[in-house]
């Protein structure tokens, strides 16, 4: 980000790249979230790639918002106003015009909305029905839409644990049926404890779960 489009930007710009360096942090961390990057690579060293979701969002939208010259250009024009060479009202004017002539003239791309949907990779089988368990944004859901097994990120009992139900735990939950937890806290005494958490089911498919304590609990 700090160098893209930075050959186009005017050399007097106060800044190059996308974002300065105050925003581009918290720019980064809301594409991950909402899912158009991911972080990958190990502890020493992180990268970022795009995911489906985002290689389909550059395939769909108008190809004059992709480039970074656009950016190159709106910084130039800044300079200007900064200077008083150039209104901020025809600035304003001008990306009222390219917004309006994008809306009425832009041609959808044939599919869209298939190559927009999202594809979900199965983390492992629903212990009620045997479909896929798929993860969307809030939770770990049976891919059968008449099951009712779901694993919620925002998880109570996990919450009493000080934990957080995570794609790995959710992982071997489902694997194993439990999952081995360190260094929980507890709400009430504030002490530390190391756990396994068992996942079962009950009839109608809704997870239950229960502590193992068991030194022989794996």
């Amino acid at each position: 980000m700090e160098k893209a489009g930075s050959d186009e930007t005017p050399d007097e710009a106060e800044r190059k790249g996308l974002g300065t360096p105050a925003t581009r942090a918290g720019i980064i961390e809301k594409l991950v979230r909402i899912g158009f990057i991911e972080r990958k690579g190990d502890k020493k060293t992180k990268y970022l790639v795009p995911t489906h979701k985002g290689e389909m969002l550059i395939t769909v939208i108008p190809e004059a918002i992709q480039s970074a010259s656009m950016t190159a250009e709106w910084e130039q024009k800044l300079l200007e106003v900064e200077r008083e060479s150039y209104s901020s009202e025809q600035f304003m004017g001008e990306i009222e015009d390219m917004v309006r002539d994008l809306v009425d003239t832009y041609e959808i791309v044939p599919d869209a909305e298939v190559l927009m949907k999202p594809v979900y990779a199965p983390l492992g089988k629903c212990p009620h029905c045997g479909a896929d368990v798929i993860e969307k944004s809030k939770g770990f859901f049976c891919a059968n839409k008449d099951c009712k097994f779901a694993l919620w990120k925002d998880n109570r009992f996990f919450d009493s644990l000080s934990k957080k139900l995570t794609k790995q735990v959710a992982e071997q939950l489902l694997s194993r049926g439990r999952a081995k937890l360190k260094k929980c806290r507890s709400v009430k005494t504030g002490k530390t404890y190391d756990t396994t958490v068992v996942l079962s089911v009950s009839d109608n498919g809704t997870p239950q779960f229960t502590l193992d304590f068991s030194k022989g609990a794996k």
